[in-house]
């Protein structure tokens, strides 16, 4: 059962990342056929849908077809509602979390640090290259000021 897609705002996003059709279908696994199928038609599998949205880095809700914004002021969106950044939040409690014990389980079985600094580092690394990334201005421009 094919889903209705904004075919603007895939086109938009994939656009502002410089990508072509044939490149967001590799990316997204998809074929470029479909690709080229959901920016003419606005219409996409779930499972083609999730693989867009993975590709290019948002919600799948955010590919759907927007309805008509509501008329009346609307309040301004504060950084905790952000999904984005609650999944950056949950990340890393998550990485403290598991390292944590990875740190202590090593510990008291070996008497001191053996193995787990490894994982921990890797994906400390990881984590690190990742939120400096998203931090990074649209375009790879180096941030003024």
């Amino acid at each position: 059962m094919d889903m209705k897609v904004s075919p603007q705002k895939i086109r938009q996003l994939r656009e502002a990342r410089g990508w072509t059709q044939e490149h967001l279908a590799e990316v997204a696994g998809l074929s470029s056929r479909t690709v080229q199928r959901i920016e003419a038609e606005g219409n996409a599998s779930p499972e083609s849908r999730m693989a867009l949205a993975a590709a290019l880095d948002v919600e799948a809700g955010d590919l759907g077809e927007t309805a008509a914004a509501p008329s009346g002021p609307k309040a301004p969106a504060s950084a905790s509602c952000h999904p984005r950044r609650d999944g950056w939040r949950r990340h890393l409690a998550m990485y403290l979390l598991i390292c944590g014990g990875m740190l202590l389980f090593d510990f008291v079985a070996h008497g001191g640090v053996t193995w787990s600094k490894w994982p921990a580092f890797g994906w400390g690394l990881g984590l690190l290259l990742h939120w400096l990334l998203k931090r990074a201005p649209p375009g790879g421009a180096p941030a003024e000021g």
